[in-house]
C-alpha cells in the first residue's frame, strides 16, 4: 500500500512541474529599446510614405545597402509596394527593411547649385564680352 501511495503521489507531483512550461528569460534592456526603436523607425518611414501618397516618387535605401527606385503603388500595414517605371516590376519591402526614403530625383539643394552655376558662368560670359567689346 505504501509503495502504491508513493508511485501515484510522485505522479501527482512530477507530471504538471514536467508539463509545465519553461519560462523565457527576461529580455535585456538594451533588447527592448531595440525593438521600440525599430517599431518607431518603422512608424516613421510608413508616415514618410503616406506624406508622398500612392504613386508618389520615391527612391528607397534598403538596410542591406540596396535601392529601390520607382512610384508607391500600395502602402500596406506591415509593408509597402514599389512599382519600377521601367520594368513594371513589383517590390513589396517591409517597413523594418527600409533605411531612408527619399524623393526621387535631385534635391533642391542640388538644383539651387546648378542654377547658381549657370548664372556665375553667363555672368563671367557677360563681363567677358564687355571688356572685349570696351577694347581694353
Amino acid at each position: 500500500m505504501k509503495l502504491t501511495s508513493f508511485v501515484c503521489w510522485c505522479l501527482m507531483v512530477c507530471f504538471p512541474i514536467s508539463a509545465w512550461p519553461q519560462s523565457q528569460a527576461p529580455q535585456p534592456a538594451e533588447t527592448q529599446k531595440m525593438s521600440s526603436a525599430e517599431a518607431q523607425h518603422a512608424a516613421q518611414v510608413k508616415g514618410e510614405l503616406q506624406k508622398r501618397g500612392e504613386r508618389g516618387k520615391v527612391k528607397v535605401t534598403l538596410r542591406d545597402k540596396t535601392e529601390a527606385k520607382g512610384y508607391v503603388s500600395q502602402i500596406g500595414s506591415d509593408s509597402f509596394q514599389i512599382t519600377d517605371k521601367k520594368s513594371g516590376k513589383i517590390t513589396t519591402i517591409a517597413y523594418p527593411e527600409v533605411d531612408k526614403v527619399r524623393k526621387s530625383g535631385m534635391s533642391t539643394a542640388a538644383k539651387i547649385a546648378i542654377a547658381a552655376g549657370v548664372g556665375v558662368g553667363i555672368l563671367a560670359v557677360a563681363v567677358v564680352a564687355s571688356l572685349a567689346a570696351s577694347g581694353e
